[in-house]
């Protein structure tokens, strides 16, 4: 991975849109996980693949291809699609930032506004500077050639770049001295191989009856976009908030190709490779183990007065299984008690904390699809939502060979990218370090005489091939019996039906797309309580449940029981933006406003004139108004007078520029009407 920081200064102002806006506001400024000012990721690199194939088509025939292995591209009937060695962060802001609002209107054939065509923008002020990465997953010189010259061939920014906005100048930091022209010049006779075909597994039948286990560690330096359903129902586009084991699987598989395609196959088809998702954790290093948990699991609404902290407890462990400090249920029979979904942090200081999924911020954008395959589609902006959360945690165990070769690979940790939108977000870092399955668990949780190695709760899909109609119960016994786990006393489990993706040998294909065909699933969170204690513990949680158990499904966990501590996820402060004093309501609003008051009492020309006052100064405009009061008419002073206070009032809240706007909102508003 090759990475490059560049900085971007703005020379005009930029109007960029995030496609979020109220009916005062059209238009809001995109803005990063913690509030700081961004140019979007997204919007770069559209602008980049524009600029890169209208550079290289008059000189190459292969200038498709070039751009497809540099950005990818979408799958299509006959084709999966593909990724591409680019990623770009979001370019974002590093010092205060100047805020503008930029305010136009339509102009019909009669030379007036459009009625109800009034838009207020929000633009990032020039001068402004942004720092963001690109990371290229390639070490050919050509294609990284490529890369930076798609990146410096960005000239403007958001909105209105053929009218003068947005214009920009992009430096990368120890390239200072490239330039367009010149990496043009040396890429158009090159020889560029863009062939990104995945390696080829291929079972050699070898089994590695030993394995190790590894703590992995992921480092996020951007939100993350974790569909759990299929995308295509609506245009909002949601994210889980748990990176799944399957996604963790194909990632650790495909670092270790890059070292040894035959370790990688090995270790695809060996039956001890067991991928457990990585879950949101705060503070990493003091985390033993995270465990999904389910609605299941409860959390009194408020502390309680007598021990001035929350209630936990699980709707799976009845107060007969546990000691006496443990019967939750009798302690909580008067408190008002809610379920849910979170992560149980099992900790060195033998606490359980509990992380609930709401308490972790989520990242809401609107991103507009341009390139789409089908040109009839009209309706192609997406909503997309993505979670903020720093740091995740999970196991793996692999066979010795493999476990080894992955502690080197990710020995100083190694940049990855999870969930959708890959290129433009989901980075981050990702370590691993050797640990001991279960041991330390076994030690720490509270799991009481009568529960050890009883109560087990889903961590990933559980496959299974039973009918449709089939009760639950009798699917997780069949599940439990077939893989040598005993009989089921008691369960809360979900089923649900399960699609992918799956390019390699296994998994049943629908089409050529690489699209697998839908399975019937225990969805993570659920769980049961065996009628004995499950014994030779650790091999068959490495082993897991139901079918198709590779590639990181039917992972299942002991149950930590329940918390005793509410964890608190942090929060950072984002850059503060310039603004000015004002009141709670926007210019453009007060434009609206002073419209209402006056109705037609002035004219369009005597507004105009007061709007030729704020483009000078704000003293101008009081000048202006106290010569309406003091030594005009009476008559004229009776048309002035319905707005003066109001007027009087925003000269000292608002700067000349917001003045300026609440004035020219106000003069359009009356242009538009018919003047007696």
């Amino acid at each position: 991975m090759t990475d490059y920081l560049f900085s971007l200064f703005l020379k005009s102002d930029a109007e960029l849109s995030s496609g979020l806006g109220n009916e005062l506001l059209n238009s809001l400024l995109p803005r990063g996980a913690n509030g700081e000012f961004i140019i979007p990721a997204s919007h770069l690199k559209g602008i980049m693949r524009e600029n890169l194939f209208r550079l290289l088509s008059p000189f190459r025939t292969d200038t498709t291809a070039v751009c497809n292995c540099i950005f990818g591209h979408s799958g299509e009937k006959g084709n999966s699609g593909q990724s591409g060695i680019l990623h770009l962060s979001n370019a974002i802001a590093v010092s205060a930032s100047k805020i503008l609002h930029v305010t136009r209107t339509a102009i019909a054939d009669n030379g007036i506004a459009e009625e109800t065509s009034l838009r207020t923008t929000e633009a990032l002020g020039c001068g402004c500077h942004l720092e963001g990465k690109m990371s290229c997953s390639t070490t050919d010189p050509v294609l990284l050639k490529l890369c930076r010259l798609a990146l410096l061939s960005v000239f403007a920014v958001g909105g209105g770049r053929t009218r003068g906005a947005g214009a920009c100048k992009i430096a990368i930091q120890g390239f200072e001295n490239d330039s367009p022209g010149a990496l043009l010049r040396e890429i158009i006779t090159a020889e560029i191989k863009c062939s990104t075909s995945a390696v080829c597994c291929t079972p050699t039948g070898v089994a590695d009856a030993r394995y190790k286990t590894l703590k992995l560690h992921f480092t996020a330096d951007a939100p993350l976009c974790l569909p759990e359903r299929p995308v295509g129902q609506s245009n909002f586009i949601s994210s889980g908030f748990v990176i799944p084991g399957t996604a963790m699987a194909g990632t650790l598989l495909t670092l270790l190709s890059q070292e040894s395609p035959q370790i990688a196959s090995d270790c695809f088809y060996s039956a001890l490779f067991r991928c457990f998702p990585c879950l949101p954790v705060i503070n990493a290093k003091d985390c033993l183990l995270p465990v999904l948990v389910s609605n299941s699991h409860k959390i009194s609404k408020t502390v309680q007065p007598d021990s001035g902290k929350y209630l936990f407890g699980d709707l799976m462990i009845p107060d007969k299984y546990l000691e006496a400090e443990y019967h939750w249920q009798t302690q909580c029979a008067n408190v008002s008690m809610k379920g849910t979904n979170g992560v149980l942090i099992v900790r060195k200081n033998n606490k359980i904390e509990l992380l609930k999924s709401g308490d972790i911020a989520r990242y809401y954008t609107a991103h507009g699809v341009i390139n789409s395959s089908d040109e009839d589609k009209r309706d192609n902006l997406f909503s997309k939502e993505a979670i903020c959360a720093k740091e995740f945690s999970g196991i793996v165990t692999l066979p010795e060979k493999a476990a080894e070769l992955l502690c080197k690979i990710l020995k100083d940790g190694r940049r990855v990218f999870f969930g959708k939108a890959k290129s433009t977000m989901g980075s981050g870092l990702l370590t691993a370090e050797l640990c001991s399955l279960l041991t330390a668990e076994e030690e720490i949780l509270p799991q009481v005489s009568l529960l050890k190695n009883r109560l087990f709760i889903v961590q990933s899909p559980i496959v299974y091939d039973a009918p449709p109609q089939t009760n639950s119960r009798d699917i997780i016994n069949s599940v439990l019996l077939e893989a040598g786990w005993g009989e089921v006393e008691e369960e809360s489990i979900t089923t649900s039906v399960l699609f992918g993706w799956n390019n390699a040998a296994l998994g049943e294909q629908i089409d050529n797309t690489g699209r697998t065909k839908a399975r019937r699933v225990i969805v993570p969170g659920s769980i049961f309580l065996l009628k004995k204690p499950l014994g030779d513990l650790q091999n068959k949680i490495v082993q897991g449940l139901g079918c198709d158990r590779y590639a990181g499904y039917g992972a299942v966990l002991p149950h930590p029981m329940f918390a005793c501590e509410l964890c608190k996820a942090d929060v950072r402060n984002p850059i503060a933006a310039v603004t000015s004093k004002r009141t709670a309501l926007h210019p453009v609003y007060c434009g609206y406003e002073l419209d209402k008051a006056c109705q037609e009492k002035l004219s369009a020309s005597q507004i105009a004139n007061l709007m030729s006052c704020a483009d000078i100064s704000k003293d101008a405009v009081r000048n202006f108004l106290n010569i309406q009061k003091e030594r005009r008419p009476d008559k004229n002073w009776e048309k002035w007078k319905c707005v003066y206070e109001t007027i009087s009032k925003h000269l000292e809240q608002y700067s000349k520029e917001e003045m300026y706007t609440m004035f020219r909102v106000w003069h359009d508003l009356r242009s538009g009407r018919k003047e007696k």
